[in-house]
């Protein structure tokens, strides 16, 4: 019984002590301005350390799917990261140069006509330089005609602005294609044809390079719509606007096609 009495005196005398400190703290803060600023600060930087380690633990809980997130894009990184080291491994084993599908030979126009029905330039490149007949040429206006002989520094060039030449093009959106023929009168304007009537075309669309032969890159810029007519009531006729002026022809590009053997033999095949 003794000790209980004196674990009771113990505890009551402790706890009156906690009282009357926390009392004289309170006088003391009330008393004056300099000692409640000191005790506030503390009180204070009490809180920051308190809430900085609660804020750490909380940190530490939340990252948990922050990294589970992670860690599984890590995973597919890596596994696509596997994919391009396998492929590229694959392309250093394989033995052999990839070709691109056109190179191009620069040229110069010597002579050049735009007044006939059959019209044709002089190129100052010839077979010294790699250019063989059925070459292409072009330019980044337009589609220039076709070679159709070649010397050793020349070669000569039977030019669009002939009626027996004709040219595969195409309408930018739709796709639609036909082929494209000059009438023999203005050398700035030429004619699309086979055009179905459901197609909506309208003046300033662009007409481009189809790419449908061995001649010509596709989609070369080659004119615009100027105007357009039913023709035979089953497909339309749309006149087209050149880009490149035939009159002030200069520069030009004679394009070799690097697959032409290959898709001559396969269109060999077919027909």
């Amino acid at each position: 019984m003794r000790s209980r009495y004196g674990l009771l005196s113990t505890t009551s005398a402790v706890i009156l002590f906690i009282l009357l400190e926390a009392f004289s703290i309170v006088l003391v803060v009330n008393r004056g301005v300099v000692q409640r600023y000191k005790v506030l600060g503390t009180v204070r930087s009490i809180e920051s350390v308190v809430w900085a380690r609660t804020s750490r633990i909380g940190s530490f809980f939340s990252l948990r799917p922050e990294n589970e997130r992670l860690a599984a894009e890590n995973l597919q990184l890596r596994q696509q990261l596997a994919r391009y080291e396998t492929a590229r491994k694959e392309l250093d084993s394989l033995d052999r140069i990839i070709e691109p599908e056109f190179t191009y030979i620069g040229a110069l126009v010597v002579r050049n006509s735009v007044n006939r029905q059959h019209n044709y330039l002089i190129l100052d490149q010839g077979w010294k330089e790699g250019v063989e007949e059925g070459m292409g040429v072009v330019t980044s206006q337009g589609v220039i005609g076709v070679v159709g002989g070649v010397s050793r520094h020349y070669s000569y060039v039977f030019s669009v602005l002939s009626t027996d030449q004709t040219v595969s093009v195409k309408l930018a959106g739709s796709g639609a294609f036909g082929p494209m023929t000059w009438p023999g009168t203005d050398p700035g304007m030429t004619v699309l044809r086979e055009i179905p009537v459901h197609i909506q075309s309208a003046p300033g669309d662009t007409v481009y390079s189809s790419g449908y032969s061995t001649l010509y890159p596709p989609d070369i810029p080659v004119g615009t719509v100027a105007s357009a007519m039913v023709s035979q009531g089953s497909s339309q006729e749309l006149t087209v606007r050149l880009f490149e002026d035939f009159r002030s022809l200069r520069h030009v590009y004679i394009v070799k096609n690097n697959r032409r053997e290959e898709l001559e033999e396969l269109y060999e095949k077919v027909r």
